[in-house]
C-alpha cells in the first residue's frame, strides 16, 4: 500500500508541474499550436477519407506524414512556449513602410520603452495600428531580434516570427 501511496503522489506531483508549464505558455504560441494541429488533424482526416475512397494507399501515407510534422511542429511550439525558447520584443508602433508595395513584406518601426528603436521586417498577413503597443515573439534560437530581422529571412519565412500580440 505504501508504494501505491509514493507513486499515485508522483503522478499527482507530475501532473500538477506539467499543468502549471501548460499555464505559463504564451497565448500567441499556443493559439498557433492549437491552429495547426488542428489543421493538421484535418489534412489527416481528408487524406485518409479520399485515399480509402480511392484505394489509394500513397494518398493515405503522404496524409499520415503531414500531419505528423504538423503535431511535431505544433509540440515544438508549446515546448518552446513552457521552456522560454522564445524572444520578445515589446514596444509601440512608430511607422509602417510598404505596407501598399508589392511584395510579401514591409516595415514595421518599434520604439522600445527605454527609447532605442527597431526595424522588423514582417510578413503582411499581420496588420499593426501606428501609436499601439505590441509585444513581439521570434524564434530565440534563429536570429538575434533586436538587430531586426534579416530580409532574407522574413521573405522565405524561416520560422523566426512566431507572433503578436497587442498590448494596452
Amino acid at each position: 500500500m505504501d508504494k501505491k501511496k509514493k507513486r499515485m503522489e508522483c503522478l499527482v506531483s507530475d501532473i500538477s508541474g506539467w499543468i502549471e508549464g501548460i499555464q505559463k505558455i504564451p497565448p500567441v504560441l499556443s493559439d498557433r499550436a492549437w491552429k495547426i494541429s488542428a489543421l493538421s488533424f484535418f489534412a489527416l482526416f481528408l487524406g485518409v477519407y479520399t485515399g480509402n475512397q480511392t484505394d489509394s494507399i500513397s494518398l493515405v501515407l503522404w496524409s499520415a506524414a503531414i500531419s505528423l510534422f504538423g503535431f511535431l511542429y505544433s509540440v515544438r511550439l508549446l515546448y518552446c512556449g513552457e521552456k522560454g525558447g522564445y524572444e520578445t520584443v515589446e514596444g509601440t508602433v512608430y511607422e509602417l513602410k510598404g505596407r501598399h508595395f508589392m511584395s510579401r513584406v514591409y516595415t514595421v518601426g518599434i520604439q522600445m520603452e527605454d527609447g532605442r528603436k527597431t526595424a522588423l521586417l514582417l510578413d503582411k498577413q499581420y496588420q499593426f495600428q501606428i501609436g499601439k503597443k505590441y509585444r513581439f515573439y521570434f524564434n530565440r534560437k534563429k536570429q538575434n531580434v533586436l538587430f531586426g530581422i534579416k530580409s532574407l529571412d522574413a521573405e522565405l519565412n524561416l520560422d523566426s516570427f512566431y507572433g503578436a500580440e497587442e498590448l494596452e
